[in-house]
């Protein structure tokens, strides 16, 4: 590496570094050694717990919201997890991402949708209720523009493939691939 690659390297980790130290006490809790390269979009982090080590790529979006009225986190991120670029994150009343996992650029991950029931209202108008929790297991890893709807667990060290649409549970050591998701493999 040459000495003005070496210089930009160590200015980005000092961003990212600074970054940090004044985003992380928004946060409920906020792991030693985690950071966030900015800018994240941040919606109510104090409903958000990081664990140690996780790294938050930017435009990453962490969207909360205490829909069980407790004041509880809703997002629970663990240690050594990587969340990448534009990846969309809704946690309205449970959603668990375990130790070390994977998260590709530009995922969706949700507790809750949006209602369409009533055809005369817009639909940015209706409810955006919980629907089932999501639970992400420790060391799988979810591929680039996958989709994890609510409800859904994905097991320990499984693999969500890129572009997948995940609607039902992946078992622990899976693949799971398509529109909608279907296993495809087993480690």
């Amino acid at each position: 590496m040459s000495e003005r690659e070496a210089f930009w390297q160590r200015l980005g980790s000092l961003k990212r570094l600074i970054y940090t130290i004044v985003m992380r006490g928004r946060f409920a809790h906020w792991g030693s050694r985690s950071r966030l390269e900015g800018p994240v979009v941040l919606d109510s982090p104090f409903l958000v717990s990081v664990g140690t080590g996780v790294f938050i790529r930017e435009h990453a979006w962490l969207n909360a919201k205490d829909d069980r009225g407790d004041g509880a986190p809703t997002l629970h991120i663990g240690d050594g997890t990587y969340i990448g670029r534009f990846a969309h994150i809704n946690a309205w009343r449970d959603v668990k991402i375990g130790k070390n996992v994977l998260i590709a650029d530009r995922v969706f991950i949700s507790d809750c949708e949006h209602q369409h029931a009533d055809k005369h209202v817009p639909v940015a108008h209706q409810a955006d209720p919980f629907i089932g929790a999501v639970h992400l297991h420790d060391g799988c890893w979810i591929g680039i523009g996958a989709v994890v709807l609510p409800g859904v667990t994905v097991g320990r060290n499984a693999v969500v493939a890129a572009n997948a649409v995940v609607t039902q549970d992946v078992p622990d050591h899976a693949v799971a691939a398509g529109v909608p998701a279907r296993i495809v493999r087993q480690l």
